[in-house]
Order: C-alpha cells, then structure tokens, then sequence
C-alpha cells in the first residue's frame, strides 16, 4: 500500500488541492457550511473508493504474479500461467510478457532445430568412420599387429564414446527397452575386447550368467564395454577381472570387479562426474573421464542403477542394478 501511494502521489496531492479549490469556491459563493462539508465527504469517499479500487484490482494481479513466479521452477512459463488483466498497465506487462516469450521461443527452436541437424551429421559421420575402422581391424588381425590393434580400439571406444553422449542427450528416446539376456552382452563385449584382454594376460572368472533383464541391448553393451575398458586401462600385473551376479527379492545385480590400481577414497564420490579423471587420470595420461559420466547417464535413462567400489590398489567392483517385476524376467 505505500508503494502504491508513493506511486499516486501526484494524484493525491490533485485530489487534495482540487477539493480545497472546491471548498474555497464554494466559500466565496457564501453556500451553506454542511453543504461545502457535504460535498467533502461526498468528493473524499469517491476518491477514496476509486484509489482502494485502483488498489486491490492491480495488488491481486501482481500478487498473482510474485506468487507464481516464486514457486515455479520453468519460470519462463510466468505468461502461460497468468490471466490478462484488465486494467492498462497490467495488460502493457502481459503483453511484453507474451512477446518476449514468444521470441525465446522461437530462438529456441531455431537452436534446437541447428543442434539437431550438427548431432545427426555428427551420428552419420561416426557410423561412416565405423566402416573403415572395422576394415582395418580385420587387416591388422591378419597381421598380427596388436600394438595397432591396440590404438585402433581406442579410436572406436572414443567413436563410441561420442556417438553414446550425443545419444544420452537426446530428448527423444533413441533406445529400445526389451527383453535382454545378460550372457549374450557379456560375451559380446568380452570378444570385442579379447585381444586386449589377452595380450594383458587377464585372469577370467566368469560366473554363469543365463538370466534375463529389460534393457536396451545396444545401450547396456557400451555400459558394459566403457567398464571393461577401464578394468584393461587401470590394471596391474596378473591382472583379474570377474564378472558375476547377485540377487534378492526386489533386484539383481551384475557386478563387473577388476583386481587393478582401483580408485583413491576421495576420488569415488566424483567418478561419475563430466571429465573428471581424478588421481588415475594422471597415471593414464589418455584419460577423458567421459566413459563413466556416459554410463551414469545411460543407467539413468534405461532405469538401471550404477555404483562403483573401490580400494586404492586393490580393487573396482561396479555395480549394475535392474529392477524386477516390471523389469526383470527370470
């Protein structure tokens, strides 16, 4: 209220003066004192009520508007959850309003439209140098020539790596949840990494693992070859790598455990973290610490859980959850 009046005040200050100059005029003119009086109270409460009018009708609406602009979270959506007001100030804000959103909006999906177009040349150009790639590897097996061997995998990982994020950003749902047997992905991603793990002399204890879940085949083999990739990338001698499950009422869990550097106390709270590479960066100097943020994205998009364990030269245990009912099938 005393913004409003301080707001006013130039009409207040009209007001009084007018019916001062009223009160004089009517003085001159020698009319009765409870008439001049009478048309004072009369003239004071019509001003009176228009101001209290003026008042509520403008303090409900930017009432209305604080209110709502405090509790929404998208606050760009401030116009679509107002009502046009009547009076013209009001209607000179919604109006600015409107049209400011309006061109935000059209900015917007002039850059969503141009980001679209740069991810899918992107996604096209990946899957053509996926082509070439997987020649040379087939040239390189002839030869027996592993340390190429070795530098072309890490150029489809990181291929990979970039076609996986374009993905896990996209708001359409690129993915297809069905039902997925975890031994046909384990052992795709152990084949496609068995040179590595071979050349590296990795110790395998592989556990049964003939159960079923809902996942998206091609997305939970990536997550699973980003994981195995770093048990290759941080190992010791006499490497080992387990890969195992573990259940009870409500979920099962595929564990992947790695008997390499594992991961310093500090670090494990920020693995999953975009380009964070913590301590172990610094040892593989290659390190981009996307792999990981990538699958905490992915697990998250699918539904599935993911944690990691560790112990500083001990050892990695990450973790996979998937939930049943819904989206388990024994």
């Amino acid at each position: 209220m005393k913004r409003y009046l301080l707001d006013h005040l130039v009409s207040l200050i009209i007001v009084i003066l007018m019916m001062a100059l009223s009160y004089f005029m009517a003085d001159a003119f020698q009319t009765s004192r409870q008439f001049i009086y009478g048309m004072l109270v009369v003239e004071g409460i019509g001003c009176l009520s228009l101001f209290l009018y003026d008042f509520l009708r403008k303090h409900f609406f930017y009432q209305d508007l604080h209110n709502k602009l405090t509790h929404l979270d998208q606050k760009y959506l401030l116009n679509e959850m107002l009502e046009r007001p009547r009076f013209y100030e009001g209607q000179v804000l919604y109006d600015t309003l409107y049209q400011a959103n309006k061109s935000m909006n059209e900015h917007l999906a002039e850059y969503e439209r141009e980001l679209t177009d740069y991810k899918d040349f992107i996604e096209m150009w990946i899957h053509q140098v996926k082509t070439p790639i997987a020649s040379l590897s087939l040239l390189l097996h002839h030869e027996h020539n592993q340390k190429a061997l070795t530098q072309l995998n890490r150029i489809e990982n990181y291929t990979s790596q970039v076609l996986y994020y374009i993905r896990s950003q996209s708001k359409t749902k690129d993915y297809l949840i069905k039902e997925v047997n975890l031994s046909d992905v384990v052992n795709h991603v152990l084949v496609r990494n068995k040179d590595d793990l071979l050349a590296y002399g990795f110790d395998f204890q592989i556990d049964p693992l003939d159960v079923n879940v809902y996942s998206d085949a091609k997305w939970l083999e990536f997550i699973l070859d980003q994981i195995v990739s770093n048990a290759i990338k941080y190992r010791k001698e006499h490497p080992v790598l387990k890969i195992y499950t573990k259940e009870d009422q409500d979920h099962l869990s595929l564990m992947i455990e790695d008997h390499g550097l594992g991961i310093k106390a500090s670090d494990l709270p920020q693995v999953f973290k975009n380009s964070y590479t913590g301590y172990n960066g610094h040892i593989e100097s290659k390190a981009t610490g996307m792999g990981l943020f990538i699958v905490k994205k992915l697990c998250d998009a699918l539904g599935h859980q993911v944690s990691i364990d560790s112990k500083e030269g001990s050892y990695t245990i990450v973790t996979i959850t998937f939930g049943k009912h819904d989206y388990f099938i024994n």
